[in-house]
């Protein structure tokens, strides 16, 4: 049996394991809509370079991941994954047998309302990030620190108390920002068909998850129930 010719190259950060919540999304939904892909790694320094190659005008673009370079005759290439997700779509539609990401209509604003929930997250694994989900050999590392710490204005071991008030501060914000989805999940059982907004959702776990497995354990038993037992049970075909 031969192999799909990939029809995506998808650039995704460096690291051991993936680790990257944006681009989690977009590997979620390459193997859900079942496009063959291909995958560069790239590390932080090399992310603009990239993005400068690929994009003739860089206008109103951030020089970010995830990248995805459509590949034959849709030759294409776009950054940030909903806008992804929404090309995907657009580019392998069900009407040529792939799947349908459903849920993008509701994006822009459960996105907009995460905000302060993702924070709370950065604030309380930024440290782990860079001591366990980075590359130590390509620049990463030293390329993280310097970033964040230039933009947070403390060492990364100090975030999570002085920018973000302390692990249970950290948690409580989390908490709160994640309620929409213990209440979506309180409608399910774990066996249905995932949206973009499950992605989503996982693909932060999957952060967390990276960044240190302690806090994944205590994140799973952040509402005393099992809501992310069924939102991981829900994507893990996909992941």
């Amino acid at each position: 049996m031969t192999t799909p010719e990939p029809q995506v190259r998808f650039y995704d950060l460096s690291g051991p394991e993936p680790w990257s919540p944006a681009c989690w999304c977009t590997r979620y939904a390459l193997n859900y809509k079942g496009i063959p892909y291909t995958v560069t790694k790239l590390s932080y320094p090399d992310i603009r370079p990239t993005c400068e190659r690929l994009f003739a005008d860089m206008t109103g673009l951030h020089a970010t991941v995830p990248i995805i370079e459509i590949l034959g005759d849709k030759l294409q290439a776009l950054n940030d994954s909903t806008p992804i997700a929404r090309l995907l779509n657009e580019k392998f539609p069900a009407s040529e047998g792939y799947r349908d990401l459903k849920g993008l209509d509701v994006m822009d604003d459960y996105q907009r309302k995460s905000v302060p929930c993702r924070k709370a997250i950065l604030s309380w694994i930024l440290a782990d990030v860079h001591d366990c989900a980075l590359d130590p050999h390509d620049g990463s590392k030293e390329y993280f620190k310097r970033t964040r710490e230039e933009r947070f204005k403390v060492p990364l071991s100090e975030v999570t108390e002085k920018v973000g008030g302390g692990e249970e501060a950290v948690l409580q914000q989390i908490r709160e920002g994640w309620e929409p989805l213990r209440q979506r999940m309180m409608q399910e059982d774990g066996t249905g068909d995932p949206t973009y907004q499950d992605f989503f959702d996982a693909s932060n776990v999957k952060w967390i998850e990276a960044a240190s497995p302690e806090k994944g354990k205590k994140l799973m038993e952040l509402y005393g129930d099992d809501t992310f037992v069924k939102l991981m049970k829900k994507v893990e075909k996909y992941t």
